[in-house]
């Protein structure tokens, strides 16, 4: 009776955990670039230990891990010329604050005061000179479909476009970005892309998706609340007989 206790108290725990990840699908469901998170379960059951049999070490499950869907969104077309999307596999690198090159989807970028292509969050691009500079007083900048930088018709470089062999590898570290795993392959360069210039790729989220797994998530909830007060109840009533 004590397991059954705790198989619904840890269900209803790993739920809790899963509306945090179908939450946060959810609010960044506009958010260009953001790779949706995907909850993995996993269970234990009663085992055994070294000189007995069958002894209960407890049952139940938890969030084992929030593992990320790495699939293309659909790209929007946007106007604006620093606007770029992948067509297919690949990762833009920019350069943090903190000198750590970092992988992305979304291709938001902006000119900075320094005349350097830049995130939003101030992430410069890299591009096969390293941070891309564009030249004082450039009225217009485009970008080819090969990766070129174009500043007034004039080509002033290109960007770098990295594949990652182990998308598992990577860690979120905010802003829809990542860092490759320590002691992981490092991304190699990626010779063949495409680059849909005035598109922004957009959320993989599908809210519909979304809802009904939270709808089922409070189900399952539900489930787990019903069988812990059940037992609750059961313990009552003995604890009463035994007094």
């Amino acid at each position: 009776m004590i397991v059954g206790l705790f198989t619904g108290a840890s269900s209803m725990v790993s739920q809790g955990d899963y509306q945090a990840v179908i939450a946060r699908n959810l609010a960044n469901i506009n958010t260009a670039g953001y790779k949706k998170n995907v909850a993995v379960f996993q269970s234990y059951m009663s085992g055994s230990t070294e000189g007995k049999t069958n002894t209960a070490s407890g049952t139940g499950s938890s969030l084992g891990k929030v593992a990320t869907d790495f699939s293309q969104g659909m790209l929007e077309y946007t106007g604006n010329d620093l606007d770029i999307s992948i067509q297919g596999d690949g990762f833009f690198a920019v350069k943090a604050a903190n000198g750590d090159t970092l992988y992305t989807r979304k291709g938001q970028f902006m000119l900075s005061r320094d005349m350097k292509v830049v995130t939003p969050e101030g992430w410069s691009l890299l591009g096969n000179g390293g941070e891309i500079q564009i030249p004082q007083k450039t009225k217009s900048v485009s970008i080819k479909d090969n990766g070129s930088i174009v500043a007034d018709g004039k080509e002033i470089g290109k960007m770098r476009i990295f594949k990652v062999s182990k998308l598992s590898t990577l860690e979120s570290v905010g802003g829809c970005a990542y860092k490759i795993a320590e002691n992981a392959q490092q991304p190699e360069d990626l010779a063949d892309f495409k680059i849909a210039s005035r598109y922004l790729e957009k959320s993989n989220v599908n809210a519909v998706d979304e809802m009904v797994n939270m709808i089922a998530n409070m189900r399952g909830f539900q489930v787990g609340h019903k069988v812990t007060d059940s037992i609750d109840e059961s313990l009552k009533k003995l604890i009463q007989l035994a007094s």
